[in-house]
């Protein structure tokens, strides 16, 4: 069974977003997802979209969780989508 797929947007000198990602880390070496952290700078189109809006939780290209990201909303979503 393949691992949920979680997208962060973030951007560099972000403190939320640094701690959300650390955050999630923890998820990824549990082996209950996969991460894709985004660096929305590096697009115009992204950096449009979500302006100081970071950091964003994705899954399935929908946001689930943004700003402050917590650790029992991200449980939460891995226990929806069945990766206990």
């Amino acid at each position: 069974m393949a691992l949920p797929a979680l997208q962060l947007m973030s951007r560099k000198a972000c403190c939320l977003c640094e701690d959300a990602e650390a955050m999630l880390a923890d998820f990824v070496t549990q082996r209950r997802c996969s991460l894709d952290v985004v660096d929305v700078d590096q697009q115009i189109a992204l950096a449009a979209s979500y302006g100081m809006d970071v950091p964003v939780l994705l899954f399935n290209g929908q946001i689930q969780c943004m700003h402050r990201i917590h650790k029992a909303d991200v449980e939460k979503l891995l226990v929806e989508v069945g990766a206990c």
